[in-house]
């Protein structure tokens, strides 16, 4: 039974001693890991501990639990993708290749990360959970950041005038199906290729769109 959160997982909880400079960060380093090549229930805090180089106990001075240390590691990886997502959009790029560099940083950010992806995902639906409740909040964030290219896009006439809010989760799904679907023949580039062009220019052909005249199916 996972232990209540503390209140901000990315602050660690000192006891005693003083921190030690990069030690937290490091540890973050090797439980991300750690987390990414076993699933939740097999990583074990001492097997993090002596990755790491330190002892059990200054590591459970920084992270009281498994679900604290596992919350700073996804907070903190999305802490770092929203700073890249906003230095993206802060850019004089095209609005349309502010998108392709959204994809990208995605992509890039869980490309080693498949099955740290699919952990996050798999116990984002459950409100009643702190943790969850706080990536929630963040994943809010990041939206609300892709949003502003949205636009930016549909206000320079590269995407439809459609609901940024309702293209920015369609895009998230796209992303969500591609890292959790490629193959292990797939190059980033090229799934950020696919990804933006399908997203930017449809699927369809123009024989297939001849059948949706004005956006709805043709009446036969």
């Amino acid at each position: 039974m996972p232990t209540a959160v503390s209140a901000s997982p990315l602050s660690p909880t000192h006891r005693g001693r003083p921190p030690i400079a990069g030690l937290r960060d490091n540890v973050l380093a090797v439980a991300e890991r750690i987390f990414t090549d076993y699933d939740y229930h097999e990583v074990l805090m001492e097997d993090v501990a002596r990755a790491s180089g330190v002892g059990k106990g200054t590591l459970y001075r920084y992270f009281p639990s498994k679900r604290d240390l596992y919350l700073a590691v996804i907070f903190t990886g999305i802490e770092q993708l929203h700073t890249e997502l906003e230095a993206v959009i802060d850019t004089p790029a095209a609005p349309v290749r502010k998108i392709e560099e959204v994809v990208r940083c995605i992509l890039a950010r869980f490309w080693d990360r498949r099955f740290l992806f699919a952990l996050i995902h798999r116990n984002e639906h459950k409100p009643e959970d702190p943790g969850n409740q706080e990536w929630l909040r963040r994943r809010a964030q990041l939206s609300r950041t892709i949003q502003r290219a949205m636009q930016e896009a549909i206000g320079a006439g590269h995407v439809r005038r459609i609901d940024p809010r309702i293209a920015t989760e369609m895009l998230l799904g796209m992303l969500r199906g591609a890292n959790r679907y490629r193959s292990t023949h797939d190059t980033l580039d090229a799934m950020v290729a696919a990804v933006t062009e399908i997203f930017v220019c449809g699927a369809g052909t123009p024989a297939g769109r001849r059948l949706f005249p004005n956006g709805h199916a043709e009446k036969r």
